[in-house]
């Protein structure tokens, strides 16, 4: 775990995707999460837009369950190398930002980050959650 990547709770209706996501991947990340009561992945966003950057199928899972936020981790694409997974697509920090604040989504599976540290666990109960900011 990089010792200055802290974990703090995100409101989800501040958290800004920019791809779609895999409706049967996130029924079974809906599975997972519902089924354990716990939260043990933290999504990773950029730190100043609160762009997802790793993360889309758990924050999609979070707005179908409820969550008023989530356990997140705040970087910046100077810590974060980032590559297409589809062929034709700019994948920059700069135009994934854009698309995020713009709501013009890649398809799923389109970025790839990259991380230099290992990310942190965590282990949060859905109740905590679901409490209202």
């Amino acid at each position: 775990m990089h010792p200055d990547w802290p974990i703090r709770l995100i409101s989800t209706e501040l958290i800004l995707p920019n791809e779609h996501h895999i409706e049967a991947r996130l029924l079974e990340v809906i599975a997972s999460i519902s089924g354990s009561g716990r939260w043990t992945t933290p999504i990773v966003l950029e730190q100043r837009s609160l762009a997802v950057m790793d993360g889309h199928h758990r924050l999609a899972a979070a707005k179908r369950l409820e969550l008023s936020r989530v356990p997140c981790v705040m970087l910046d694409y100077a810590q974060v190398t980032v590559e297409a997974r589809r062929i034709g697509y700019c994948v920059d920090g700069e135009e994934i930002v854009k698309r995020a604040r713009t709501r013009m989504l890649y398809p799923p599976k389109t970025t790839r980050h990259i991380f230099a540290d290992t990310l942190p666990d965590c282990d949060v109960d859905l109740s905590i959650l679901r409490a209202a900011i």
